[in-house]
């Protein structure tokens, strides 16, 4: 199988994270899987060789040594795929605390921002290249209790949006991957919080959601970022690609 290049996903060690990793080191990818909370001992997908770092994708120094670190590596980036998100807390807008949106969007779209920051100039220098974001179901529409989710989600749609602009003549894709409610442990979170009575009854809330009557799998929400970080077209560029079983066309 030919080297299919290499690759930095953050949010490594969550459900769509891993699900990433596996998938494009299994296609012969070699991975920097980033997480604050990556495992210590290396996991054996083949062909790709998978390399794990502990960081803080919000934090600019750490951003900068793990691409230092990619290069070093491997020689050269070929793609990223911005996974690394949070919930955050669930309150009002006119009751939520400053400290939960800086968090939320210290995680999610600052981090964004600075892998784009980092890894764009190094896709140039490669002659091309590609990004995948992750958005959400809200980075179209609204969520009570969510708000800083929200706003996080619709700063991602917006810097994907931009930078494809910015890059296409390089060839540079930036696309955006924009689940609704994934069969993770976030879902086990929020359905706790949409009913702290009832489990189950808050899960059947996310479910009722999707046209298909159930959750996304960590697979599929992580499969369609790599056909767009690896398989792609290359005409295929700025677009936000729902995966949320048919609720993006209610």
């Amino acid at each position: 199988m030919p080297q299919l290049g290499n690759f930095i996903v953050t949010g490594a060690a969550g459900g769509v994270g891993s699900a990433a990793v596996r998938q494009l080191a299994e296609r012969g990818a070699n991975v920097l899987a980033v997480d604050r909370d990556a495992p210590m001992t290396a996991t054996n997908y083949g062909p790709g060789q998978v390399v794990f770092c502990k960081a803080d994708v919000g934090v600019e120094e750490d951003v900068r040594s793990y691409m230092d670190q990619l290069v070093s590596l491997w020689g050269e980036l070929s793609g990223i795929y911005n996974i690394a998100g949070i919930e955050g807390e669930f309150a009002k807008s006119g009751e939520a605390s400053i400290a939960n949106y800086d968090n939320v969007m210290q995680v999610n779209a600052r981090s964004v921002f600075l892998n784009m920051l980092f890894g764009i100039p190094l896709l140039v220098i490669r002659g091309g290249g590609a990004i995948v974001n992750t958005g959400s179901h809200l980075a179209r529409h609204g969520a009570a209790t969510l708000g800083a989710c929200c706003a996080s989600k619709h700063a991602v749609m917006g810097m994907t949006r931009a930078a494809a602009l910015e890059y296409a003549k390089d060839g540079i894709r930036v696309n955006c991957v924009c689940p609704s409610a994934i069969d993770t442990a976030m879902s086990q979170r929020v359905a706790d919080a949409i009913d702290p009575s009832d489990h189950q009854a808050g899960m059947q809330v996310l479910i009722d959601q999707a046209p298909n009557a159930r959750l996304a799998t960590a697979d599929e929400v992580a499969a369609v970022g790599v056909w767009l970080l690896t398989e792609a077209p290359p005409h295929i560029n700025g677009i936000l690609v729902p995966v949320d079983g048919g609720q993006a066309a209610a």
